[in-house]
């Protein structure tokens, strides 16, 4: 049994003539009959008989035609829906993200997808460790997540978004506010203000400094971005973090060293093509984060292999 026989049947009876109906489906009456023969040979039992110049249904037809009818109507509902998520009507967005890149690269990227495509439902889930964001996009708990590169987890792909710089956040006054660059290791004897352990930021930071030479001396930590920022503001300390962090602090510093930088990428699942709703939301990604990057390339989302 073939869905074509299901349409072909209701169309018959609907119509009360094969050739009217083939009129209707845009077929041969010929081929019409066929088919209905072959369903009638299928099921062993005649579902029409003509009854003058009519064709009419029989008591199988009828019992066959009282489940086929709403079988066909879920049919195209459910082509409606698919096709409905296919044009961003609606659908299902379930992205994960840093804290740091929620705040800096999020917010415009979001309020064009959202005026894009109003319909389709957007979950934004935050933390601060990558590998949970890995783990949960391998699972199929998250479409897409913004980490820091490189990731690690068998089965995700991804592109880098961003590579940028860190800078040194200095509170007003600070002996090297006036420098165009400085060696992170200027700073080595300075109390800082850091993220909290384990997070993205803090392990970001102390990379950094053993690079130079010294573990930072942490006086305070907190768990959000604008508690560091007023720390740093007040002459608390000072701070180390990548550029878009530190967006909108009037006093950063560039550091001298090409090595101290941060690269943020997105990722996915492999082995299968991106959802219509992610790989929107994908080359929404990759075109805000061209402006802002020291190392971007010319891809866009329609030139990646979303099938890996």
């Amino acid at each position: 049994m073939e869905l074509h026989q299901l349409r072909y049947v209701l169309a018959v009876a609907e119509a009360g003539s094969f050739t009217r109906a083939a009129e209707k489906l845009y077929l041969a009456q010929p081929s019409l009959s066929v088919q209905i023969r072959k369903l009638e040979k299928e099921l062993g039992v005649a579902l029409f008989e003509r009854l003058g110049r009519r064709v009419v249904l029989t008591t199988a037809g009828e019992a066959f035609l009282e489940h086929a009818r709403p079988a066909l109507f879920h049919l195209e509902r459910a082509r409606e829906e698919a096709v409905a998520v296919r044009d961003l009507q609606r659908g299902r967005l379930a992205l994960g993200t840093l804290p740091s890149a929620g705040a800096s690269l999020l917010p415009s990227v979001l309020a064009d997808y959202r005026a894009a495509h109003p319909d389709v439902e957007l979950r934004l889930i935050e933390h601060n460790v990558s590998g949970d964001f890995e783990r949960m996009v391998q699972v199929g708990e998250l479409d897409l997540a913004l980490i820091r590169a490189p990731w690690s987890r068998p089965g995700i792909t991804g592109r880098v978004l961003i590579r940028e710089p860190i800078v040194a956040m200095l509170p007003p006054g600070h002996r090297l506010a006036g420098r165009a660059t400085l060696d992170l290791a200027e700073l080595a004897e300075d109390d800082f203000v850091a993220m909290q352990q384990g997070s993205g930021l803090r392990e970001l930071l102390e990379a950094a400094c053993r690079r130079h030479g010294f573990m930072p001396t942490v006086t305070v930590e907190t768990e959000q971005l604008s508690v560091l920022c007023g720390m740093v503001r007040s002459g608390v300390g000072v701070s180390a973090v990548p550029r878009l962090v530190a967006a909108g602090y009037p006093l950063t510093v560039p550091l001298d060293d090409s090595r101290d930088s941060r690269e943020l990428a997105v990722v996915w699942r492999a082995g299968g093509p991106l959802a219509p709703a992610a790989l929107a939301l994908l080359d929404l990604l990759l075109t805000a984060t061209r402006e802002h990057s020291d190392h971007t390339d010319d891809d866009t989302a329609a030139d990646l292999d979303l099938s890996r």
